[in-house]
Formats: C-alpha cells, sequence, structure tokens
C-alpha cells in the first residue's frame, strides 16, 4: 500500500512528463514563461517566478517549469 507522499511524488513526476509530451503546445502558448502544472493541466503562467509562486495555492506542491524558446545547448 502507498502512502500520501509516494502517491503526491507520482503525480508529480507525471506532471513532468506531461509537460515533456506537450512541449511543442506549451512553446506556441507560453513562450519563455515559468508554468504550473497540476494533474495534466496548467493553473498559471508567468514570466516571472515569483510572480507565478504568488499564483498558485501549493508551490512545493506543483510541478513549475521554465518554457524556454531558446534551444539548450550540452555542456560535455
Amino acid at each position: 500500500m502507498r502512502g500520501q507522499h509516494a502517491d503526491e511524488l507520482l503525480a508529480f513526476e507525471g506532471d513532468h512528463v506531461w509537460v515533456n509530451k506537450n512541449i511543442g503546445f506549451l512553446l506556441e502558448k507560453y513562450p519563455d514563461q515559468w508554468i504550473a502544472v497540476k494533474d495534466g493541466h496548467v493553473i498559471a503562467s508567468d514570466p516571472d517566478l515569483m510572480g507565478l509562486a504568488q499564483k498558485i495555492p501549493d508551490p512545493r506542491r506543483t510541478c513549475i517549469e521554465f518554457i524556454s524558446t531558446e534551444s539548450l545547448e550540452m555542456v560535455l
């Protein structure tokens, strides 16, 4: 039997996976913004991280990602 903490962790991981699967849509709708995702839905967005944190009820238990239009370079 899983505890509440394990369930929250799985939901949090699922939201990160959702962001990766939907990155094209997210880049179009939220370019260069922070987004908060809960249960596979964007619940808030803001170009400023602190502004985003003020919009969501529980930042510590919410998937927060920066949707960047910049290409990521690999550091070797």
